[in-house]
């Protein structure tokens, strides 16, 4: 409708200036009133003018509006001139412009709330430009360093050096754990980083946890956990130990009133019972030195040779290994691989040493159930991480046992050493990945190796 009536005045404005035109034609060629052809030769410019200011005001107004749009400054108001009536367009226009506002002032206030949001969150974050300016930075970033004023990457080399060489290096999806020490204050961070582009511009961001408090409190945890485990072991070879050495030394010795000691004959019954104590005490001091031996095997774990490791291969070898113990137990044994030729980068002895250790758990628990059955398989999460996971159809773990499986010398095996799942979870943080456990009591349990 607007452009039908701004169509209408150009066609006739167009009309008048062909019937003046005509006019001055005919009074030109057919009277002899020269004086009314300067009349209407007059009126024919002041039309003509008159009809290119009214194109030229339109434009003009047309190219103000794109440089307001340009500029982001919308608080001009076009009025509606006389010779404009009907098309409407200063109408258009200051739509426009409205509209312009609205969605100007919507872009800052999503602005200003995200900027809250991300003030108010407790984990420092960071943004980064590819020229390494600072385009968003929290209050939770500028209380850790304790400096107000971070602009520029460059900043973070007066803080630590070695904070800036990890923030500059760390790539998109990357995480590390970094020590420092800011104004005499110690920080254990937890650094990560994820990028995304944006108006074809790259940034990065990074998020920054001190996590010395809570880490503190699980290793004050830990070492409890552990001293506990630790004292009851000890404690079941050193009383015994204790018992049957005053008993051996009162058998053997015998103190007079004057204080001189004498050596106690023996029968045979004696004798036979000085024998047994012996070979106990020896059982249990090689129980300690074997326990010893234990603890020191966690201490002292190999460094992983990193390879790319077929698991069709891994499997498959496994398989071959534990096919002796399953047969024997009538265990049925079931494979997947929902990808073809995964693979994982890590040390196969090590990564198959878990998988034994995971399999004999998992015999133990399942053999005296109906129809025991174990399943290995393999797979790509949702995180793009390769996961090996072993589940069984066993008794499953107790809830309050759950939570003290992964401490070393824990277990609930009379004949076990406690060693096993604790060495696996070190392999795996060797290995840059993690080992859980799923159980419910009655049902199995789901061990998941992610890598």
């Amino acid at each position: 409708m607007r452009y039908t009536i701004f169509r209408t005045q150009i066609l006739l404005r167009l009309l008048f200036l062909n019937l003046i035109g005509f006019g001055i034609f005919y009074v030109l060629t057919q009277t002899h009133f020269w004086l009314v052809s300067l009349w209407l030769t007059l009126l024919f410019v002041a039309l003509f003018t008159e009809l290119i200011r009214y194109i030229e005001r339109t434009h003009r107004e047309m190219e103000n509006l794109v440089i307001a749009v340009q500029q982001g400054e919308f608080s001009n108001t076009y009025y509606q001139q006389p010779a404009m009536k009907g098309h409407m367009l200063s109408e258009v226009f200051n739509q426009l412009v409205s509209t312009f506002k609205k969605l100007r002032q919507e872009k800052e206030v999503n602005h200003l709330y995200l900027q809250n949001v991300v003030a108010q969150i407790p984990i420092a974050i960071i943004c980064l430009d590819a020229e390494g300016n600072i385009q968003l930075i929290n209050q939770a970033a500028k209380q850790l360093f304790k400096k107000p004023a971070i602009r520029q990457l460059q900043d973070f080399q007066e803080i630590d050096s070695e904070l800036y060489h990890t923030i500059e290096s760390l790539e998109a999806g990357e995480k590390t754990m970094l020590k420092l020490i800011v104004r005499q204050q110690l920080l254990q961070l937890s650094v990560q980083a994820t990028a995304f582009k944006m108006n074809d511009q790259y940034y990065k961001l990074l998020s920054m946890q001190d996590f010395r408090s809570e880490l503190e409190e699980q290793e004050v945890d830990s070492w409890q956990k552990l001293i506990r485990v630790l004292t009851h072991e000890i404690m079941n070879s050193v009383i015994p130990i204790s018992n049957l050495t005053s008993m051996v030394n009162q058998m053997l010795i015998q103190t007079q009133d004057d204080g001189r000691v004498q050596l106690n004959t023996l029968d045979s019954e004696e004798l036979n019972d000085l024998h047994g104590s012996l070979i106990t005490i020896e059982e249990r001091t090689l129980g300690l030195i074997n326990f010893v031996k234990a603890y020191k095997s966690l201490t002292q774990i190999a460094q992983p040779q990193f390879r790319a490791v077929e698991v069709r291969e891994l499997f498959s070898r496994l398989h071959a290994l534990m096919k002796p113990r399953l047969q024997e137990k009538n265990i049925e044994w079931h494979e997947h691989i929902r990808a073809d030729s995964l693979q994982i980068k890590a040390d196969f002895e090590l990564v198959e040493q878990i998988l034994i250790n995971l399999v004999n758990n998992a015999i133990d628990a399942s053999q005296h159930r109906p129809q025991p059955k174990i399943s290995l398989q393999a797979f790509i999460d949702d995180k793009n991480q390769t996961v090996l996971q072993l589940k069984d159809n066993g008794n499953g773990i107790e809830e309050e046992i759950l939570e003290h499986i992964f401490v070393p010398f824990f277990t609930t095996k009379s004949e076990g050493s406690g060693i096993g799942l604790s060495l696996s979870r070190q392999i795996m943080r060797l290995h840059k990945g993690n080992i859980s456990v799923q159980s419910v009591k009655g049902e199995g349990s789901t061990f998941s190796l992610i890598f």
